[in-house]
């Protein structure tokens, strides 16, 4: 037999707090109702708890004590640039060559559905169709597969297939 587990909607679940972290030494509180602890609990540390020696690796520099053109491509070693350190808007489709980019230079799960334009017919995904343009809709399970979901039109709640037998 199918197991079908329930999702559960924001409003059904514990929400955590937002409640700025207090210094040590003073009370934190475990959170009330339905509200759990987060960042209310004790963890700040004081001055001088941590030396800076102790913080950076030999030969790390801070970025903020770099004077300006002191860095430049002459200097930087092949491939010494990760893409984590490019800072978000700084690629343009301006600054790429024609052609840089091709399927091979596209990661997986990169493209989002902001870019993807709706489907005029139905979308056959592992053997299935998908129905009602996101998710199956019926007021009974659909035929089991693991990891499928549906929406019961009964209770209002999205379940997701975690075991076919």
């Amino acid at each position: 037999m199918a197991t079908w587990k329930k999702l559960a909607y924001l409003d059904e679940v514990a929400t955590l707090s937002d409640v700025t972290p207090q210094a040590v030494g003073t009370t934190a509180s475990a959170g009330t109702g339905i509200a759990a602890s987060r960042e209310d609990h004790v963890h700040v540390l004081g001055d001088g708890a941590v030396s800076t020696a102790a913080k950076l690796a030999a030969d790390v520099v801070e970025t903020a004590k770099i004077k300006d053109a002191n860095v430049t491509a002459a200097k930087l070693a092949t491939d010494s640039v990760e893409t984590l350190k490019i800072k978000d808007l700084n690629v343009t489709t301006a600054k790429l060559a024609a052609d840089a980019v091709d399927g091979t230079k596209i990661a997986d799960d990169a493209v989002g559905s902001e870019h993807i334009k709706p489907l005029s017919a139905a979308l056959e995904v592992n053997g299935q169709q998908l129905q009602d343009a996101v998710i199956h809709q019926a007021a009974t399970p659909p035929t089991a597969i693991k990891g499928k979901p549906y929406y019961d039109t009964d209770d209002d709640h999205v379940y997701v297939c975690t075991s076919e037998a």
